[in-house]
């Protein structure tokens, strides 16, 4: 009785042991399959497009992000891009200008234009004390250097003298230089430092003969140089626009 009773006992005890094991193992490779199930979903759902709930995949985020981005970057180097085309415009005004200057000194412009002096000096010098009476009178001024420029070139229609050609040759540089900087080829401040005295003296002169060329038939005649003069020019603006 005693032995067997313990035999029993021990038995059970072994029967329930083992099925206490075969419980917790079940329990371990549920939870273990359920942890794996998870891992499997979380690199799927990383690796698969995710779709949120306004309907847009992940891609379709980055895409948009990445769009915004490029709209920043534009709009940024805009500006940039307009300020450094402005400026090389600008300085092809200037080499163009100065392009200007050396033909003034090589085409025989200068040449023609000091000729022009040379025969103005005597008539400037016996009308000196007459110049210097008249004081600020603009229109009084204006008379008198327009007397001398006509008595320079003789006061007659005909202009085939070599004052009258010389007189043509510089009037036909300053129109250009004009028309130049009024098209914003050239840069009107270049010029005007360059021939802004030489042109003011020569109008001074010859204005008057130019009027009579224009009288002549020659419409429009010396304008641009009057427009120079004055600073009747339109001057370059920032991309023509500012």
């Amino acid at each position: 009785m005693g032995d067997s009773s313990i035999k029993s006992a021990a038995r059970a005890k072994r029967s329930a042991e083992a099925e206490g094991e075969r419980e917790a193992a079940l329990r371990t490779g549920a939870t273990a399959k359920q942890a794996a199930h998870t891992g499997v979903g979380i690199i799927e759902g990383a690796l698969s497009p995710h779709t949120p709930h306004d309907g847009r995949s992940r891609l379709n985020q980055w895409d948009e992000i990445a769009a915004l981005v490029l709209k920043i970057v534009t709009v940024l180097a805009l500006p940039f891009g307009l300020f450094e085309y402005d400026r090389q415009k600008a300085d092809a005004r200037v080499t163009q200008s100065l392009a200007l200057v050396q033909e003034w000194e090589s085409g025989g412009y200068r040449d023609a234009y000091t000729r022009i002096n040379d025969l103005l000096w005597p008539i400037y010098s016996q009308n000196a004390a007459s110049i210097q009476a008249v004081g600020d009178d603009k229109d009084g001024l204006a008379l008198l250097y327009g007397n001398i420029g006509e008595t320079v070139t003789g006061k007659d229609d005909a202009f085939v003298s070599e004052a009258d050609r010389d007189v043509d040759k510089v009037f036909q540089f300053f129109e250009r230089a004009a028309i130049c900087a009024d098209q914003a080829i050239c840069d009107y401040g270049v010029l005007k430092t360059f021939f802004g005295s030489e042109s003011g003296s020569f109008w001074l002169y010859f204005s008057k003969y130019a009027e009579r060329r224009q009288t002549d038939g020659y419409a429009g005649y010396g304008e641009w140089t009057r427009k120079f003069v004055s600073g009747d020019v339109r001057r370059a603006r920032f991309l023509g626009l500012f």
